[in-house]
């Protein structure tokens, strides 16, 4: 196992901290998905979640960077999937099975519907809902990271040749590559690269490996930019979303405007492409010019991946008993205001607290030492 020199860089929780507030907003905006009227209150929630969107990606970006900086091409495998599978999968069981039965006390409101509530829930439905991901919406994301950590090995060796044969283009080669196969996908069936394949994300992946490869250079240019650079890159990622929002608003709205732009689709595939790894360059220059010491959104960062497991909870409590009983609706702004703010605070401060515990600190991060 080869390292870099440093453990452990700072600026990462940073960005996690990013990536979970995106994820939190993709959430709280998608109760548009009931909204059919197009109004400036549509229109600005659908833009911000499409500009969000960079948030799963994000945070294959930041996996590709960690796992680089500590495992390299030389690989202790058993070491490495049994820390990754742990890391990955104790909090997920966990969460898989109180998801479940979260469905059953709430019967048809729940993540996992159980109309006859615990009557209705089995051994075989949670195991199978374990098994397919499926305890939760958000939980696709769990199968895709576990993708990645299996296949590992044949990404960090295709990095690797890539780096050999193109040297200094190796950023240039690697894009290229992986945006042929995503158009490849859409042209070619039953292939579906472009959509839902990890494969959508491995130029992530790939792009996090090369920036902790190449971590000093990449940070001394970020450092010290042009006023010219960090200009472009404001209205850059401003302006990109606007182009993929339109698919957005016409399955919502019933509106065509994606049906007079050509080859709609696969311009998606691209601009999305360019506007998350910018944003994930710009995210990193905030944070090395910027140098922030604020603890509470390091600790919001360092707690992502509990956040993530547990907010579904309280969008759940939100959506289907606060809100009602006080009539507030999708058509609100208080809405998603409420929700965001309701699912942010009190995720952040359970992991918090579970982290002071030996046994509910192992429930949430897999380790049997803390943090």
């Amino acid at each position: 196992m080869n390292k870099t020199q440093r453990n452990w860089f700072e600026e990462i929780n940073y960005l996690r901290f990013i990536a979970i507030i995106g994820v939190l907003i993709i959430h709280t905006t998608d109760g548009t998905v009931s909204v059919h009227k197009l109004t400036g209150m549509t229109f600005t929630l659908i833009y911000l979640e499409e500009l969000f969107r960079f948030a799963v990606p994000m945070f294959i970006f930041i996996s590709g960077f960690v796992l680089h900086n500590k495992y390299r091409s030389e690989l202790p495998m058993r070491e490495f999937y049994t820390k990754r599978f742990l890391v990955i999968y104790i909090p997920y069981i966990f969460f898989s099975v109180f998801y479940n039965i979260i469905g059953a006390l709430t019967k048809n409101e729940g993540v996992i519907p159980y109309p006859d509530g615990f009557s209705s829930m089995t051994l075989n439905s949670i195991i199978n809902s374990i098994l397919n991901f499926s305890s939760a919406g958000h939980f696709w994301y769990i199968k895709l990271i576990l993708t990645f950590y299996i296949f590992y090995p044949i990404v960090i060796a295709y990095y690797e040749t890539i780096k050999k044969h193109f040297g200094a283009y190796t950023l240039v080669a690697l894009f290229l590559s992986i945006i042929i196969m995503y158009l490849f996908g859409w042209f070619v069936y039953p292939l579906d690269f472009g959509l839902s394949s990890p494969l959508r994300f491995l130029i992530y992946f790939l792009f996090g490996i090369y920036v902790n490869d190449n971590y000093e250079q990449v940070s001394r240019s970020l450092e010290r930019p042009s006023s010219k650079k960090v200009t472009l890159f404001s209205v850059s990622i401003v302006s990109l979303p606007i182009i993929s929002m339109f698919s957005w608003i016409d399955q919502r709205c019933g509106t065509q405007f994606t049906n007079s732009i050509p080859n709609y689709a696969q311009l998606i595939i691209i601009s999305t492409a360019i506007l998350y790894i910018m944003i994930f360059v710009f995210g990193l220059y905030l944070t090395l010019y910027y140098k922030p010491k604020i603890r509470i959104l390091k600790e919001i960062g360092e707690y992502s991946y509990g956040i993530f497991m547990i907010h579904g909870i309280f969008h759940i409590l939100f959506d289907n008993y606060i809100f009602p009983f006080f009539s507030i609706s999708r058509m609100d702004l208080a809405y998603y205001v409420f929700l965001f703010i309701g699912m942010l605070l009190p995720s952040y401060y359970i992991v918090k607290r579970m982290l002071t515990n030996y046994l509910t600190t192992y429930i949430i991060t897999g380790k049997l030492n803390s943090h």
